[in-house]
């Protein structure tokens, strides 16, 4: 697939021109500052002292079940907050560190070469298109496009995909990594060949993330092994139930496009589609920003995924006056207005065309 139009067009040359001229005046570079360095040490302390934490000898279940939450929860702002940016080589101007920050992703769960292949190489080159954006696909029950085949029990799934979301996070780390491992064909990309040393590291780190989540507690606390699955899963609802949240609502609610290649033509340029496609989720809020990695600021992130998400705050207002001002499509709603969209989206989903 391609896009018909070049997408360095006057909307996007006018656009990075603001862009930049934002980093000249202001004196900042476009990757992380001590910001970001902070936030990261806040956020592996936060997800070490939970984890030390299970090891008290004086724990109620219920002190239990709250550090395996946030566990959970912690682990997967250190992927929205450092994995993410890392990914995209925006966190560090140097690639070496950034490939070394992604490694953070693997030891709370994710292998980050398959995330690399499903989130950078397919979801932003192809983002909302069927057959290129592998989202949309990677769960089986849930119709995420109306271009989609319609199975009779997608009528069902505003009831039970809510439900499904907070297993999301078990699913991807125990499920997707480890079938997209086995395909040589995944969307648009064919003939994948993953190297030996993906392999060895998508089972060393698997196994060493089981060995210190599921087995250290087991072997250095009393808890039974049941227990300790039973936390596992708690944790991992918790997980899910987050992960789902953000990574929903930039794009599966009412509002942004989903286009239908003809003979593998996008009637549209990058970075138009971009802008057509996503949606900004509670824009003005630093606490969202600051929880989800920027990513409630999605255009931004879609438009310019190599600055680091600290600058896409003020970016994000960049993109909406600009798009104001020229009549460009710039869509946002309320976190709760997103929820109730996603639903909707949902419930149209759940029908044939």
């Amino acid at each position: 697939m391609k896009y018909s139009k070049n997408h360095r067009n006057q909307f996007f040359l006018g656009l990075k021109e603001l862009v930049e001229m934002y980093f000249r005046e202001s004196n900042h570079s476009m990757f992380g500052n001590y910001k970001i360095l902070l936030k990261a040490i806040v956020l592996l302390l936060i997800y070490f002292l939970a984890y030390l934490n299970i090891f008290r000898s004086d724990n109620s279940f219920a002190s239990l079940a709250l550090s395996y939450i946030v566990i959970g929860l912690s682990g997967v702002m250190i992927v929205f907050n450092i994995v993410h940016d890392a990914s995209h080589d925006a966190l560090f101007e140097t690639k070496k560190l950034n490939n070394y920050a992604r490694y953070l992703g693997d030891i709370v769960g994710i292998n980050t070469y398959i995330w690399d292949i499903r989130h950078n190489i397919q979801h932003h080159t192809f983002t909302n298109i069927l057959g290129g954006d592998l989202i949309i696909e990677q769960v089986p029950l849930i119709r995420l496009s109306q271009h989609q085949q319609y199975k009779t029990y997608h009528r069902y799934q505003p009831y039970y995909a809510p439900v499904l979301y907070m297993f999301y996070s078990f699913y991807w780390m125990m499920v997707i990594d480890f079938k997209l491992f086995q395909k040589k064909e995944i969307c648009n990309l064919k003939n994948i060949k993953h190297p030996k040393t993906e392999w060895i590291k998508l089972i060393a780190f698997k196994l060493f993330y089981l060995f210190y989540i599921l087995i250290v507690p087991w072997l250095f606390t009393s808890l039974s092994f049941l227990q300790v699955l039973g936390l596992f899963f708690i944790m991992h609802l918790a997980a899910g139930s987050l992960l789902s949240i953000v990574a929903l609502l930039g794009h599966f609610v009412d509002g942004p496009s989903f286009p239908e290649p003809v003979n593998g033509l996008i009637d549209n340029s990058w970075s138009e589609h971009e802008l057509e496609a996503t949606i900004d989720f509670a824009p003005n809020s630093r606490v969202i920003n600051w929880i989800t990695g920027g990513l409630n600021t999605h255009v931004a992130h879609h438009l310019f995924p190599k600055i680091c998400h600290i600058h896409y705050y003020k970016i994000t207002s960049i993109i909406a006056q600009y798009c104001n001002h020229n009549g460009y499509p710039y869509k946002k709603e309320s976190l709760l207005n997103a929820m109730i969209s996603h639903l909707r989206y949902l419930k149209k989903c759940s029908k044939p065309k």
